[in-house]
């Protein structure tokens, strides 16, 4: 597949798809990373801040199925300083939550399997 077809099918806004790290059979990996326009979201304060960038960090997450395959997401989201405790932090995203591994999407998805189904029809 091609990284702007993968982009289109994965609907993530403000990040674009750089690379395809594997695709066997059973798993795709994916490294997204957002746009250098896009604002960076304090994950404290919640704010938009326009300080230096002090680094990235990658983080990995499981998407949705695509094509019968598992979709990882490799996530890089940026390190700054707030503004407001001169702390270094690291962006929030609106779609994956502060500590989770998973996305918003894919927790809804197995939420609404496990009120459907039993749990390990679900899993």
């Amino acid at each position: 597949m091609q990284k702007n077809t993968i982009r289109k099918l994965l609907k993530i806004p403000e990040y674009k798809v750089t690379e395809i790290i594997s695709d066997n059979g059973e798993e795709i990996h994916i490294r997204i990373k957002p746009y250098k326009r896009k604002k960076v979201c304090c994950s404290f304060c919640g704010q938009i801040h326009k300080g230096r960038i002090r680094g990235t960090v990658e983080v990995i997450a499981e998407d949705r199925t695509m094509v019968d395959r598992r979709v990882y997401l490799h996530v890089t989201k940026r390190r700054y300083e707030c503004e407001k405790d001169g702390c270094i932090h690291v962006e929030a995203v609106t779609w994956l939550k502060k500590w989770s591994r998973v996305t918003r999407r894919f927790a809804k998805e197995v939420y609404r399997l496990t009120t459907i189904t039993t749990n390990q029809e679900a899993g």
